[in-house]
């Protein structure tokens, strides 16, 4: 840049510079690429540059390695979304906006203050009421402004006439932890307002947990959550093989349901006149197997009166808290007696095989066979082992018509196996066998195509699907 008279004016200059490129700029002004050295030279005599000179030649050089202007901003980020504001008061219009949908009489506000516990210049989001006086709150002043009035019916409600509680919102906020902090960025990544809020409120698909509850089929949770099966099976294709895997109760399956990344939880007290269920009451029979049971009482619906606070995320009612009810009509219980008594188990019948025929409908077995298949079929060489798959005892053995050589055991709960297709019969009625006790060979007999075991499970006098079942 050239020659002074000192290091101390050296930097002088660039300081001064530096400070006239910075002067009226509202937001930060970078400089890169740029590597200062000062030489110190000592002699005798040396002329020098003119100060004016030097100076105009630094400030040049500084100006030719500017970077883009940075400018502040303020960075909002839900979940996995993030968006840049310009300012902080277009932070809280941004999160007014998403709950002005929710907050019915424009009763709450939202505000940013710095988090003085961050390092970084965090801003801490604030959802609080516009008329809240916190001095002077009392249960009888509190009936005369709407945050105090929440808090004295939620102390003394029971105490409270229905006239005298208020409906509306008592409490809102945002579902997900909202991240605002001030930051320096190129001034083309900075948002609206709008574009801002279309971000976080647009619906989009977000993965969730289905648990398979007990009688849950592919079939039936594919109506529940509007998926196809097939999109069940690429959703949950480490334990999904195809439309036909099995599933278990209490196992968990991937769905998706569109949500927006942003969502507002605010709690609504409601007063509503409605019929009502009394529970159920059970008288439990140690004598019974529990799938029987008995309805001794029928129910009769009550009417009553309630007040409670229906916590709602977006548009879905999530809980509801009754914190006040008046018995206007007594519901009747339903009584029903159950068993206690664990039913059998049932345990595949061979060792081995496959499934040649399922359960259900299926073309006639050459042209002799029944068009409805009332168990499986598992093809097994003539002379393997079959086994009682639950204990009990044994009702019938012997040739029976299609069904060629074959046992019916009747177990203690009333159901019933049968084993057909056999070779050779092991058991005679009237003897007791145990679950896995062997009781007859597999064979070809009666109407039959190939070697295979005909097994049955016969619940209540209806065959079943033996699947469902099997242990």
């Amino acid at each position: 840049m050239g020659s002074v008279e000192s290091v101390e004016e050296a930097e002088k200059m660039v300081i001064k510079a530096r400070e006239e490129l910075a002067a009226g700029q509202k937001d930060l002004y970078m400089i890169e690429d740029l590597h200062k050295e000062i030489i110190a030279e000592e002699a005798i005599y040396k002329s020098v540059d003119e100060e004016e000179e030097v100076y105009n030649r630094i400030l040049r050089t500084l100006k030719a390695h500017q970077k883009e202007t940075m400018t502040r901003a303020y960075m909002v980020k839900v979940n996995n979304t993030t968006v840049n504001l310009e300012s902080a008061d277009d932070v809280n219009e941004l999160l007014s906006r998403a709950i002005e949908k929710y907050d019915e009489n424009d009763e709450y506000e939202v505000t940013t203050e710095i988090n003085q516990e961050r390092i970084m210049s965090t801003l801490t989001v604030r959802l609080s009421r516009k008329d809240v006086q916190y001095d002077d709150l009392s249960f009888d002043s509190g009936a005369q402004n709407t945050f105090g009035r929440d808090i004295a019916e939620s102390e003394i409600i029971e105490f409270l006439d229905f006239k005298d509680i208020t409906q509306g919102i008592t409490s809102i906020g945002f579902a997900e932890e909202v991240e605002v902090a001030e930051t320096y960025i190129p001034r083309s990544e900075i948002v609206d307002v709008d574009t801002a809020l279309a971000l976080f409120t647009e619906m989009q698909e977000q993965q969730r947990l289905y648990e398979v509850e007990p009688g849950d089929t592919l079939s039936a949770i594919s109506r529940k959550v509007g998926h196809s099966m097939e999109e069940l099976v690429e959703l949950n294709s480490d334990y999904l093989k195809d439309v036909n895997s099995t599933i278990r109760a209490g196992q968990s399956l991937i769905i998706t349901v569109p949500e927006p990344e942003l969502s507002v939880l605010w709690t609504r007290r409601e007063i509503v006149e409605e019929s009502y269920e009394a529970p159920v009451i059970y008288i439990d029979n140690d004598d019974w197997y529990t799938t029987k049971q008995v309805t001794l009482t029928e129910p009769s619906a009550g009417y009553r009166k309630v007040v409670s606070d229906v916590t709602y995320k977006n548009d879905s009612a999530i809980n509801r808290n009754i914190v006040k009810e008046e018995i206007l009509l007594e519901a009747i219980a339903k009584v029903v007696e159950r068993g206690t008594k664990v039913p059998p188990t049932y345990i595949k019948p061979i060792s081995g095989g496959s499934i040649s025929s399922g359960f259900g409908r299926r073309n006639s077995p050459g042209g002799r066979g029944s068009s409805y298949h009332q168990g499986v079929d598992f093809a097994i060489p003539s002379g393997s082992t079959v086994m009682a798959s639950s204990g009990g005892t044994v009702s019938a053995a012997g040739w029976s018509g299609g069904y060629g050589y074959m046992v019916l055991i009747t177990h203690p709960d009333g159901s019933k196996t049968r084993y057909a297709h056999l070779s050779k019969v092991l058991v005679s009625v009237g003897q007791s066998v145990s679950q896995g006790e062997k009781i007859a060979l597999s064979g070809n007999t009666g109407i039959s195509t190939g070697p295979h075991l005909h097994f049955e499970i016969i619940l209540n006098g209806t065959p079943v699907n033996p699947l469902n079942y099997l242990n």
